[in-house]
């Protein structure tokens, strides 16, 4: 083997490298609505010494950033029900349940620093900007839902399923009646 600094590289060959296994799941959710928020976390982080935490701008880090949180919504298509139509009225009614909303995530692609003030004392961390992220999409989520996520994406999904619905021949005519579940 070659050897750097106290360290072996070893000469090993033929030696099977094991791959990750990879788990495929077939799932029936389709998502109709996606919210793009901005979201501003701002770190403050004082110095901690034996257990106390001493703030003062000496000793205390200031981190603010951005990250664009994405939230989408749609339904488990398994849930979607008709009653199978009625082709003397020539009407078909169709189920929605309550959307679900997915798990919100950030586009790292968004991020933007504005300010990064970190003390040798009191070093922001990973930890530190992910716990702010889980934050960040956690009010992003509540946000988009209050901006009329779930009636956003009933409205989407009517338009959709109703094109859906009238793409076979003979169900051009058809009037498609909706109902919400609560």
């Amino acid at each position: 083997g070659v050897w750097f600094c106290g360290y072996s590289k070893g000469t090993k060959v033929h030696q099977t490298i094991q791959k990750p296994v990879v788990c495929y799941k077939d799932i029936e959710e389709i998502a109709f609505q996606e919210a793009t928020i901005k979201e501003v976390g701002f770190i403050h982080k004082p110095v901690e010494v034996w257990g106390k935490e001493f703030d003062n701008p000496v000793t205390t880090s200031n981190y603010i950033f951005t990250y664009n949180a994405v939230i989408k919504a749609g339904y488990d298509l398994e849930n979607i029900k008709d009653d199978g139509g009625n082709e003397l009225t020539q009407t078909i009614t169709v189920t929605l349940p309550k959307a679900t909303v997915y798990e919100p995530y950030v586009d790292e692609d968004s991020f933007t620093k504005y300010w990064d003030d970190e003390k040798i004392t009191a070093n922001v961390g990973l930890d530190d900007i992910h716990a702010k992220k889980l934050e960040m999409m956690e009010h992003a989520k509540e946000a988009a839902i209050k901006g009329g996520l779930y009636e956003k994406t009933a409205e989407h999904a009517k338009v959709v399923i109703a094109d859906y619905i009238h793409s076979p021949k003979g169900y051009e005519n058809y009037n498609v009646v909706f109902n919400e579940e609560a």
